[in-house]
């Protein structure tokens, strides 16, 4: 299953950046992570580590596997029950300032892709709603 969507917000991609880079911030704009840390030492490029706990669903681990500073950044989970799914993150300039992208692919065990099938709905729905979340937390600053 492939979700994409976007945002227009009013703030500066570097702003949008700097408080993605820090994950730790995923508590405050994505519904249902606990916990969010790097597990590997900065400096955060291809190759980092990291994991979000989710409240329901538990740990996630995950490995980047694209990293272009300042714009986007991918991630892989390698552990946990969406292993393999993959999440694009994407912040661009706009006139009005930025455009803010997510793609995530799930996949994972077989069981987790026959469960997508009936929650694809409410995920898509959740990314909209986390993006929201983001939208008003960068507007506010």
């Amino acid at each position: 299953m492939i979700i994409n969507e976007s945002i227009s917000i009013s703030q500066t991609p570097e702003t949008i950046w700097h408080f993605w880079i820090d994950v730790a911030n995923d508590v405050q704009w994505r519904d249902g992570i606990i916990a969010a840390e790097w597990t590997s030492p900065p400096p955060h490029e291809t190759g980092s580590t990291g994991k979000h706990i989710h409240k329901d669903a538990g740990a996630f681990d995950w490995e980047v596997t694209r990293f272009e500073d300042g714009s986007s950044f991918e991630f892989i989970h390698t552990a946990g029950p969406l292993k393999g799914s993959i999440a694009f993150f994407q912040v661009e300039a706009e006139t009005r300032g930025s455009r803010v992208n997510v793609q995530m692919r799930i996949s994972g065990p077989l069981i987790m892709r026959l469960m997508m099938v009936f929650m694809g709905r409410t995920m898509r729905k959740g990314v909209r709603g986390d993006l929201q979340k983001l939208k008003e937390l960068m507007e506010k600053q």
